[in-house]
């Protein structure tokens, strides 16, 4: 199971307007949220976005109480992280792996920015210690949650890949099972990057989305959005260019020579960057092999949740103010790993006109899965 819960300390009214001021409160949420834990009662249940308070005060003693051992783990900078948890009758962690995606970490000689984590814990299943390959390798992450930022993400998916690499390595026979929100829609290319084969072909748009934020600045504007032209140039740009440079006034000289130096810098700036962006394409495909994801055919099961903007995959997984598909889980076929059931996502009248609502606990909806391990 992959659950976003929706941190508590980052509900505010102006989120979610159409929620009712009762289902956006803790004491609403929190029974919820574990009647939902078990209902489902997975054996591996992997959250996102868990407040350490409640993790302390409510998560923590619920899973002990019920039967699990669990893992957390979150960044210094933020109040809310990821957990990991599994039935100690079915499993005993004996790894596990935590990455910090901040100013400690850096990818193709470039420090992140970013702050986030990812948890990876390994499990070996009981009864099966003297058996090298009856085990999983669990990740669980929340990738960096701007919608312009598909290059931070990138730089982020590489460090996720090296973290089940060093895993894999270790545990060669041990599948693997990678989940958690991130913030990555099925038609980005972070998506086709984790799914196709290699190599994979990005169209312009997808690699036009992964290029850095720092291009994407107006440099016509100030920073109040405002137009940078004075009131004080005498003539327009039509004007000058019917006249020629000769006709230009010396401020308009100026603002022409600024202009132009403007482009020129803009222009060596996205050669720079599209080299980078070139170099993390190439750094992942090398790196890593295809995942597939376990709802990549979720349409087809439920016509309802199909949409022409991506084929396959659910039309949503959050559903709040905005809408569309950011969870998954993904898998490695390799090792004998394939998906025998789904749980259905809920139907969408049940979420009108967004959630968390006097059902739902989340902006988010839950995803499970139940595996076929082949002997």
């Amino acid at each position: 199971m992959s659950y976003n819960i929706l941190c508590q300390k980052l509900v505010k009214r102006t989120m979610f307007p159409y929620a009712n001021k009762s289902s956006l409160k803790w004491k609403t949420r929190r029974p919820r949220l574990l009647s939902e834990f078990s209902y489902l009662m997975p054996d591996i249940m992997c959250l996102q976005e868990v407040y350490t308070k409640n993790w302390i005060d409510t998560y923590d003693m619920w899973f002990k109480r019920e039967g699990y051992g669990s893992q957390m783990f979150q960044s210094v900078y933020k109040s809310h992280g990821v957990s990991i948890s599994w039935k100690k009758s079915q499993f005993k962690p004996i790894d596990q792996l935590c990455l910090r995606m901040d100013q400690t970490a850096s990818v193709c000689d470039e420090t992140l920015k970013t702050d986030n984590i990812a948890l990876i814990v390994v499990l070996q299943f009981i009864g099966s210690d003297n058996d090298s390959t009856s085990g999983l390798i669990i990740s669980n992450t929340h990738l960096y949650w701007k919608p312009s930022g598909c290059y931070e993400r990138l730089q982020q998916q590489i460090l996720l890949q090296r973290g089940l690499k060093t895993m894999q390595d270790k545990y060669p026979e041990y599948p693997v099972i990678s989940c958690g929100d991130y913030n990555t829609t099925p038609d980005d290319a972070g998506y086709d990057l984790l799914t196709k084969p290699r190599p994979v072909k990005l169209n312009e748009w997808q690699l036009d989305n992964l290029l850095p934020q720092s291009l994407h600045e107006d440099l016509s504007e100030s920073e109040d959005g405002s137009d940078k032209e004075t009131e004080n140039q005498p003539l327009s740009y039509s004007e000058m260019a019917s006249l020629g440079t000769s006709g230009e006034t010396k401020d308009a000289q100026n603002k022409r020579r600024k202009l132009e130096q403007e482009e020129r810098e803009a222009e060596a700036q996205l050669v720079r960057d599209t080299k980078r962006v070139n170099n993390l394409v190439a750094t992942l495909q090398s790196e890593s092999k295809p995942f597939k994801s376990c709802y990549a055919t979720y349409a087809d099961l439920d016509p309802t949740y199909r949409t022409e903007q991506w084929p396959g995959e659910p039309i949503y997984t959050n559903y709040s103010l905005w809408k569309g598909t950011l969870d998954y889980i993904f898998y490695a076929p390799e090792n004998g790993l394939s998906v025998r059931e789904l749980l259905s996502l809920p139907p969408e009248e049940q979420l009108k006109p967004g959630i968390p609502n006097d059902t739902f606990a989340s902006d988010h909806v839950s995803l499970a899965v139940r595996f076929d391990l082949a002997e």
